[in-house]
C-alpha cells in the first residue's frame, strides 16, 4: 500500500507539471501576457519588460520538472524545486481566491481555466501530495545511472527549450485560443440561452447626524426622511458566464464602431494582424503584400487591425506600400487572434479558417 501511495504520488505530481508546463510552453507569449497582468494588478510596472523572459523560465521548469519526475531523473531536484513553485503558488492563488483581482491565474494557460477558487483548492491537493514525495524522497529508484542524470536532465532541458522557441517563432503548435481555427466569431460572442449572469448585491450608503452607514437594498430607510442618501456600490457576488469571445471591436481611425459591418461580410476577409505598426518584424512584408493582392484580384475583403495611433496608419502604408484600409482594436485583442506581428487570420461568414505566422506566408496556397 505505501509503495503505491508512493508511486501514484509522484506520477500524479509530474502529470500535473507535464501538463501546467506543456500547454504554457505551447504558448509562452499568453503566459507573458498574464505575467503583466500581475505586474499591473501589484503596481509593478517597471517589471512589464520581464514578463517573456520569466514566462520562458516559468513554463519550461514546469515542463522539465514534470519529464523529471516521471522518469525518475535527479528526483530529489525535481521535488524541492516543484515544492518551491508550489510555496510561490499557493499563497498567490489564496489571494486570488479573496480578492479576485485576476480572474484568470492562468495556471493551465488558455486550454484549461479553472476559477480562482478551484485554483487553491488544487494547489492544496498538490501540496499535500508534494508532502508525500518529499518525505519519500530517499526511496526512489533512479531510472539512469547517477553520473548519466546531469546529462539526461541537460539534454531534456536543451528539449524543452528549443520547444519553446519553436512556438515562440512560429504559431503554437496547438492553438487554444477562442480564435483558432474553426472559431465563429459571431457565435463566440453570444451566450447560450439560460447561461447564467453575473450577479450584483447593491450596498448603500446614508447619512444621518454626520454618520455614514452602510444598507442592503432590504433595509435601507426609505420611508425615514433623516437619513440622506450619499453614495452606492454594486458588487459582484456570482461571477456568470462569459462568452469565449468578449472583447471583439473594430474602429474605424475617426472612431466609428465597424464590427458588426465586417463580421457579417459572407465572402472572404483577410485581416492583416499588426499588434504594434512601430515594432512588426517586416522582414515578410513583400510575401504578405503578394499575398493580400492575390486576395484582392480574387474579390477578398482585406483590413489591417492594429493597436497603434491613426496617426501612424499613412506613414506605415507608404513605407510598406499596403493598400488596404487599417482599422484599429484593442492590443490584447489582437495577441489573442495570432501570435504574430504581422500575421494573416482568414476569415469567411465569421468563422476562421486559416492563419498565418509571417515567415509562413510564402507557403500559404489557399489564396
Amino acid at each position: 500500500m505505501k509503495e503505491a501511495i508512493k508511486i501514484s504520488s509522484r506520477i500524479i505530481v509530474a502529470l500535473v507539471f507535464i501538463f501546467s508546463g506543456f500547454v504554457k510552453c505551447v504558448d509562452p507569449t499568453g503566459t507573458a501576457i498574464k505575467f503583466e497582468e500581475y505586474f499591473v494588478v501589484f503596481g509593478t510596472d517597471f517589471m512589464i519588460p520581464l514578463s517573456m523572459t520569466l514566462s520562458i523560465m516559468m513554463c519550461g521548469a514546469e515542463l522539465l520538472i514534470g519529464i523529471m519526475l516521471l522518469l525518475n531523473i535527479k528526483i530529489k531536484w525535481a521535488i524541492w524545486i516543484a515544492a518551491a513553485l508550489m510555496v510561490i503558488y499557493t499563497p498567490l492563488t489564496l489571494w486570488l481566491a479573496i480578492s479576485n483581482k485576476v480572474t484568470d491565474c492562468g495556471c493551465f494557460g488558455d486550454a484549461l481555466v479553472l476559477s480562482n477558487t478551484q485554483t487553491f483548492v488544487k494547489n492544496l491537493i498538490i501540496d499535500l501530495i508534494i508532502v508525500i514525495l518529499i518525505l519519500n524522497r530517499n526511496k526512489y529508484k533512479d531510472l539512469i545511472k547517477s553520473q548519466l542524470q546531469i546529462y539526461a536532465g541537460l539534454g531534456l532541458a536543451v528539449l524543452v527549450a528549443g520547444f519553446e522557441f519553436y512556438n515562440l517563432s512560429h504559431l503554437p503548435m496547438i492553438d487554444f485560443m477562442p480564435y483558432k481555427v474553426g472559431a465563429n466569431i459571431p457565435k463566440s460572442m453570444i451566450a447560450p440561452e439560460g447561461a447564467p449572469r453575473d450577479s450584483f448585491k447593491m450596498k448603500l450608503y446614508y447619512e444621518k447626524d454626520g454618520k455614514i452607514q452602510q444598507f442592503s437594498q432590504e433595509n435601507y430607510p426609505k420611508d425615514d426622511p433623516s437619513w440622506k442618501f450619499k453614495d452606492s456600490k454594486s458588487i459582484l457576488i456570482r461571477k456568470g458566464y462569459t462568452p469565449p469571445i468578449h472583447d471583439f471591436s473594430i474602429l474605424s481611425p475617426d472612431g466609428q464602431d465597424v464590427t458588426d459591418l465586417i463580421l457579417s461580410e459572407q465572402g472572404y476577409t483577410l485581416f492583416v494582424v499588426m499588434n504594434s505598426l512601430k515594432n512588426a518584424d517586416l522582414k515578410n512584408i513583400k510575401s504578405i503584400n503578394e499575398v493580400v493582392n492575390r486576395a484582392i484580384s480574387k474579390g477578398y475583403k482585406v483590413y489591417g487591425l492594429t493597436s497603434s495611433v491613426p496617426e501612424e496608419f499613412e506613414v506605415f502604408k507608404d513605407k510598406v506600400k499596403a493598400t488596404y484600409p487599417i482599422y484599429l482594436m484593442d492590443g490584447t485583442t489582437l495577441k489573442t487572434m495570432i501570435r504574430s506581428n504581422p500575421g494573416l487570420v482568414l476569415m469567411k461568414g465569421g468563422t476562421v479558417i486559416g492563419k498565418w505566422h509571417h515567415k509562413q506566408v510564402k507557403k500559404i496556397k489557399v489564396i
